[in-house]
């Protein structure tokens, strides 16, 4: 069984015990495997009620320390910069020192322990260059994560997240280059690995970072489960390709961007209304805005191509796309992920995936005609659709050929 992990907010909490059955209702035909959380979550005034929703569910309950926002300058009174190992000021490699190291590690370590994850994220940093001086930061803080969890007798699951631009993904470069990461990560002997791949599904040449963002999922399980990490975009392909898994968020926070996360946090936060939740269409593979929908549902031939026809999510007619969106998007991604995984066959796997993308690409390219003359249709984009039906076809074919060889 594949896994889904769901990244909730503080505002998740109430539809994480109706997704579980907690409150006395009938459990969701598929539910999350995992919730993860952001690092400022568990602190605030209603953070604990997710993590008391996932005890009562028996889910694992993971918080992101989210380090590699110390590669930048945060605002003073961002949450994440209120945190004990939170920093508004942008930190250099030469600032992480090995005194530096030892406190961020002991910092996150218990932030994660004393709110009651179930697992421990060592401190990790964005990887987005190879000659930056990061590399070896990342080493040695998972060096000293291993022996601080060693001498204090700390014996959680450890998940190794390995957060790589897009030039670290390079099948070449790359693996040369993160050697010192490499071996640290031996070291840290973590139960699994979660790979952020930022900026994956972006890019004029798309398709190329998708594929080596595959070759790498294939060279890390050979030695540790992987987990794709706010891969929504890109969360079936990795999964084809081998990842037990991939976390994403309910509707905002499907694409990995590391840099763009980072920057968001440069200014204060909006006090005022956000705009509604995008909505997940399956087909698609991500999701799309409210007023899209709305607009869409005005021409039947398209409607009746995206509402959800799984009784057991929504009730006929497509109104919990429009009403119920949440608990649609989580339902119907552990779902298509439980169909993929349970193909045996590398190349089953890969026909499948291919034809389920081809149909979403006929789909937008449809809406995206309509959007033309509808102003308040928004352009599909396409970019991660068009990289996984090429790799999706280029790896059915490469399974073949070395099956006639």
């Amino acid at each position: 069984m594949a896994e889904l992990l769901v990244r909730a907010s503080s505002m998740d909490a109430a539809l994480l015990r109706r997704i579980y059955g907690l409150d006395g209702g009938r459990e969701a035909p598929a539910r999350p495997t995992r919730i993860v959380v952001d690092a400022h979550v568990p602190a605030s005034s209603s953070g604990d009620r997710v993590a008391t929703a996932a005890r009562r569910a028996g889910v694992p309950f993971l918080i992101d320390p989210q380090t590699f926002y110390l590669q930048g300058a945060q605002h003073a009174d961002d949450p994440w910069s209120l945190l004990p190992f939170g920093r508004s000021a942008k930190l250099s490699p030469s600032d992480l020192d090995v005194f530096a190291q030892e406190e961020l590690v002991a910092q996150v370590v218990e932030h994660q322990v004393s709110h009651g994850a179930t697992a421990v994220i060592p401190p990790y940093v964005h990887l987005d260059r190879l000659d930056d001086g990061w590399i070896d930061v990342q080493a040695g803080l998972w060096y000293r994560t291993r022996r601080y969890l060693d001498r204090n007798n700390i014996a959680l699951p450890t998940t190794a997240l390995l957060a790589l631009g897009w030039r670290a993904l390079h099948p070449v470069h790359g693996p040369a280059a993160l050697a010192p990461v490499l071996g640290a990560l031996s070291a840290l002997a973590p139960s699994e690995v979660a790979l952020a791949a930022s900026k994956a599904d972006q890019g004029v040449r798309t398709h190329d970072r998708v594929m080596d963002v595959v070759l790498m999922i294939e060279r890390l399980r050979c030695d540790y489960p992987v987990i794709a990490w706010q891969q929504g975009h890109l969360g079936e392909v990795c999964v084809a390709a081998g990842a037990v898994g991939y976390e994403c968020g309910i509707g905002w926070r499907e694409s990995c961007d590391l840099g763009a996360m980072a920057n968001a946090h440069r200014k204060p936060q909006s006090s005022g209304p956000r705009s509604a939740r995008p909505v997940y269409i399956p087909q698609l593979g991500r999701s799309v805005p409210k007023r899209s929908l709305e607009t869409i549902r005005e021409h039947r031939d398209l409607w009746m191509r995206i509402i959800c026809v799984d009784a057991e999510c929504c009730p006929p007619g497509g109104a919990a796309l429009l009403g119920d969106a949440r608990a649609h998007a989580i339902v119907q991604r552990a779902k298509n992920l439980d169909e993929i995984a349970r193909i045996e066959r590398p190349v089953w796997r890969w026909q499948h995936l291919a034809g389920v993308v081809d149909d979403g690409l006929d789909l937008a390219e449809r809406i995206n005609r309509l959007a033309r003359t509808s102003p308040a249709l928004s352009h599909v984009n396409t970019r991660a659709l068009l990289a996984v039906s090429a790799v999706s076809h280029t790896r059915r074919a490469d399974v073949r050929s070395r099956r006639v060889a």
